[in-house]
């Protein structure tokens, strides 16, 4: 069963000068979830509680997304890729400052993930990657009216498109989730971003930064490179993609197999893998966790 009320408890924390909201639940080793675009915390209530019986479980909202708090000013620079990484390398030491942690991540949050184990190997158990960003994607395999939608969003036409007609929300969203979202799920996921503006810049921002083959973005580089560092590290992995999939379809996820200490595995779904299959997405963390004794 999916449930679309969201019961976890959240507390704010002070990081780099933002307030920070975050699911803090659960006792034992420490599993952090981070969301990826269009997303929040939310994204996870159907996976937390059984995590959280046998694990703390912490997940943060982004600065600018969910209930954590706005940049202020903001604009066409804020919410940079390198700023969300700094402050979820604090949001570690303020939280977790000496205990190895597993990394959970999904898309730009799978990302962040592997740029802070790039940067702290020795803090990292474990990474598990679903639908994650780990390349520069061929956007041209992509549906037509999925790219068209993505490529306008990026172009000038984005200030309007996302800041004022809230696309990503409305559209980008449920297109890219197998099943239909209920319309209690739709409203949880607009609630944070309700007013239009600059209130919705993160998520503009986060889309600009997706590394795309026909629109070359900042973070492109450190992405390949990255991806590079999965492959040779010794650090245990788990790639969870999707079927029929978006970012990781069954073909990039044999590539990622070949990556040195990985496993994958495939759950039924397009990019918001845990919305189309919680349950089984829950099942695959929790084994992984059992199977490297974390």
């Amino acid at each position: 069963m999916i449930n679309e009320a969201d019961n976890l408890p959240r507390r704010q924390i002070q990081v780099a000068g933002h307030a920070m909201s975050l699911v803090d639940v659960g006792q034992g080793s420490p599993v952090y979830f981070l969301h990826g675009n269009v997303t929040y915390s939310y994204m996870w209530r159907n996976i937390i509680p059984f995590v959280a019986l046998r694990h703390r479980c912490i997940a943060p909202d982004r600065i600018g997304m969910g209930d954590s708090e706005l940049e202020f000013p903001s604009g066409s620079g804020s919410y940079r890729f390198e700023d969300q990484v700094e402050s979820f390398e604090l949001l570690v030491e303020l939280t977790e400052p000496e205990r190895p942690v597993v990394l959970v991540g999904h898309e730009l949050g799978a990302a962040i993930a592997i740029e802070y184990a790039r940067r702290n190997p020795s803090r990292v158990d474990s990474l598990v990657l679903i639908e994650g960003v780990f390349r520069v994607t061929n956007d041209a395999t992509f549906d037509p009216d999925v790219r068209e939608m993505l490529l306008r969003a990026r172009s000038e036409e984005g200030e309007q498109l996302v800041l004022q007609e809230n696309i990503l929300i409305e559209r980008y969203l449920p297109r890219l989730t197998l099943r239909v979202l209920t319309a209690g799920e739709m409203e949880a996921y607009r609630r944070p971003f309700a007013k239009p503006g600059e209130p919705r810049r993160a998520l503009l921002s986060a889309l600009r930064q997706l590394p795309l083959q026909s629109s070359p973005g900042p973070i492109d580089a450190l992405v390949e490179d990255n991806r590079l560092w999965c492959s040779q590290s010794t650090i245990p992995k788990f790639v969870v993609g999707g079927v029929p999939g978006f970012l990781v379809p069954p073909p990039v996820l044999g590539t990622a197999a070949r990556w040195k200490k990985t496993e994958v595995a495939s759950v039924p779904g397009l990019h918001f893998l845990t919305e189309d299959s919680p349950a089984r997405v829950t099942a695959l963390v929790i084994d992984w966790l059992e199977t490297i004794g974390f």
